[in-house]
């Protein structure tokens, strides 16, 4: 099982849906700015639990049908509670969290491949909260690591510091790789060139309307969570496992689909 670590913010991302998108922001997944996905051990270690792993990790999208062992993931929980995050963050004058532009100054989102993302600013408080819970659970990881396939075709030295990353923390983008984001697509048949033709039309809607009211949307990180993920990395709505305040700021709750969390949990956990 995988999760993730994400910032909590009021601030929420929309999606489309065509036949072939798979994200559904509007009601099967929740918007989120992960801060660690590595593959925890936190499940019950039986025959149909293993066979549901292998098929996740070929690309299954099981939702919750892995059996979690309760004291494994209250040890986890436990982790991340003895976290004392205002010492964390400590010095940091704020946790601002702002869409960045891609290299064209007017563009905030980016296709690659088979996903669709909004990038978000890497602030010292963004990098701060995920180098260090991903210390904290390094010793929850499920073993043995897999290295994913797509860092074979990373040119050297890059592909050995990925490989080194994964081994030791369960995933190549931590560290200097993270990239924070909020993924609001993800299609496997994006090579298609309609489909391709599609999302960059939607973008380039979404795009314009950001544009207008850019200097409004602009959030502090209020919070971490655990969820569950499903594919693409994306974190399924209503699967909190818990949540933990990082900001001394009341915190508005509009509903659980505008939120971005802070830790997920599924076939992987995002944290």
């Amino acid at each position: 099982m995988s999760s993730t670590t994400e910032t909590d913010s009021s601030d929420g991302a929309s999606s489309s849906t065509t036949s072939s998108e798979q994200v559904d922001l509007f009601n099967k997944h929740t918007p989120h700015i992960t801060l660690y996905l590595a593959n925890f051990d936190l499940e019950v270690n039986n025959d149909n639990n293993n066979a549901l792993q292998q098929e996740a990790a070929d690309g299954t999208d099981h939702h919750i049908k892995l059996q979690l062992n309760e004291t494994k993931v209250n040890q986890f929980k436990q982790t991340i509670s003895s976290l004392n995050f205002t010492n964390v963050l400590i010095g940091l004058q704020n946790c601002h969290l702002s869409f960045k532009s891609t290299a064209n100054d007017d563009i905030f989102y980016n296709i690659n491949g088979s996903y669709t993302m909004l990038p978000i600013e890497l602030t010292p408080c963004l990098q701060t909260l995920s180098t260090t819970l991903l210390h904290a659970l390094q010793s929850h990881l499920h073993h043995p690591i897999q290295v994913p396939s797509w860092v074979a075709n990373m040119d050297e030295p890059e592909r050995s510091k990925a490989i080194y990353r994964t081994r030791q923390y369960g995933s190549p983008n931590v560290l200097e790789a993270y990239v924070p984001h909020v993924t609001v697509g993800y299609d496997p048949s994006i090579s298609k060139s309609l489909t391709s033709q599609w999302k960059v039309g939607k973008m380039n809607e979404w795009n314009n309307l950001y544009k207008q009211e850019r200097e409004h949307c602009i959030d502090d990180v209020q919070g971490i969570a655990l969820g569950m993920t499903s594919v693409g990395g994306t974190v399924l709505a209503n699967s909190r496992m818990g949540y933990w305040n990082v900001s001394s700021r009341p915190r508005v709750v509009k509903n659980d689909y505008n939120e971005l969390y802070s830790i997920d949990v599924v076939e992987e956990y995002n944290i």
